[in-house]
């Protein structure tokens, strides 16, 4: 059975430069209709303190792939993948729209929801927008 409460993932995305300056924290909520991205630079000793958090809304549609990697049966991190890189192109550490977020321990029972969830949400869009296209034929 598929929960309809919204799923929330704490998540990090590591540094690439030497100093660690570019840590990504943050957030994601799978409610029932989009998926809400929060996310901040963590704070450093160079830049006194932390990051603004920046709120992106994705709808299901806009993602076109998410994998749960497991690493000794837990989920530690997530793989996902958006249709439109420009949504995402001020984080840090995301290329060309996949985002590999490794998952809090806090969050890794939240994240065995998602096995469901996101296929479930993301194939009534679809099947939303093909009835709006198929309205659209008949009208014309």
């Amino acid at each position: 059975m598929i929960d309809i409460d919204p799923v929330n993932i704490h998540f990090n995305i590591p540094a690439t430069d030497p100093l660690g300056k570019k840590k990504v924290l943050g957030k994601l909520r799978f409610l029932t209709d989009h998926v809400v991205l929060s996310w901040r630079l963590k704070g450093s000793v160079f830049r006194g303190g932390k990051g603004e958090m920046a709120n992106i809304e994705l709808p299901y549609g806009e993602i076109e792939h998410v994998e749960l990697v497991k690493k000794w049966f837990k989920v530690r991190s997530i793989i996902l993948r958006i249709a439109n890189p420009e949504i995402v192109k001020d984080i840090p550490s995301v290329d060309m729209g996949k985002m590999v977020l490794r998952i809090d321990a806090r969050s890794r029972q939240e994240a065995l929801k998602l096995e469901g969830v996101i296929d479930f949400k993301r194939s009534m869009f679809i099947l939303d927008d093909h009835e709006q296209r198929l309205k659209s034929m008949r009208e014309m």
